[in-house]
C-alpha cells in the first residue's frame, strides 16, 4: 500500500552478504503482496539458515572458518562472497573458464585476500589475473592441481580467524559434472583436515 513498516532487523537475517538482504528483500515484499503476517514472514526469515554449496558454512578448523560457495560459478558471484566477510580470506579459485571479465574479481581479491590459491583447467588465468592486480607480493597467488590439495595448501596458509572461501569463479566441469560434486570433494577434503587434527 505504499506505508514502510518494520518486519525485522537486518541482524536477524542469519545469512551474509548484502546480496542475501536483497534476497529477503524481495520475498518479503512477494509474501507481504501475498497477505502473509509480518510475523510469519519474520520468522521464516530467522529460521532460514542457507542451503548447501551458497556460502556453506562447512567447519571451523583450528581457528579457520571453511565456507563452501562452489554455486559461485561466474566472476561475479564470487565477487558477492567475496564481499560478505570483513575477516581475511584465502580464496580458492578454479575450474573451467566462462570466458567473462576477471579485472573487478581481481582487483578485489588483490585488495581483500591473505591468499588466492588457484586450481583446475583455468588456474594459470585466474592466477595470471590476480598477479596483475596485486600491489607487490600481496596477496599470495599459489597454483595446485585440485581441490583437495588446494584445501590442504589452504590450511597450512590461513591464520585463526581467516576464511578460507571456495567460490571458484568457473564451471565445475573440467573435473565434476556439477557444482555440487565440487562443492562435495571441498566438504570432504575439509573434514579431513579435521580428522588429520
Amino acid at each position: 500500500g505504499g506505508e514502510d513498516h518494520r518486519v525485522l532487523d537486518r541482524s536477524e537475517i542469519a545469512l551474509r552478504g548484502d546480496h542475501n538482504v536483497e534476497n529477503v528483500l524481495s520475498a518479503t515484499a512477494v509474501a507481504t503482496r501475498l497477505g502473509v503476517p509480518d510475523e510469519a514472514i519474520a520468522e521464516a526469515v530467522r529460521s532460514f539458515t542457507g542451503v548447501p554449496h551458497r556460502l556453506e558454512p562447512v567447519a571451523t578448523v583450528a581457528g579457520v572458518s571453511y565456507v563452501n560457495d562452489s554455486i559461485a560459478t561466474t566472476p561475479e558471484r564470487t565477487l558477492a562472497g567475496l564481499r560478505s566477510f570483513e575477516e581475511p580470506i584465502v580464496l580458492l579459485l578454479g575450474g573451467r573458464d566462462k570466458h567473462l571479465p576477471l579485472r573487478e574479481l581481481a582487483s578485489l581479491a588483490a585488495e581483500r585476500c591473505r591468499a588466492v590459491i588457484t586450481f583446475g583447467e583455468a588456474s594459470d588465468l585466474f592466477a595470471g589475473a590476480v598477479r596483475d592486480a596485486r600491489d607487490g607480493e600481496r596477496p599470495l597467488v599459489e597454483q595446485m592441481n585440485d581441490v583437495a590439495s588446494a584445501v590442504r595448501r589452504a590450511s597450512e596458509i590461513a591464520e585463526a580467524g581467516d576464511v578460507v572461501l571456495f567460490a571458484p569463479a568457473g564451471t565445475s566441469f573440467d573435473a565434476y559434472r556439477t557444482f555440487e560434486q565440487r562443492g562435495a570433494d571441498f566438504r570432504s577434503s575439509v573434514a579431513e583436515l579435521g580428522s588429520a587434527g
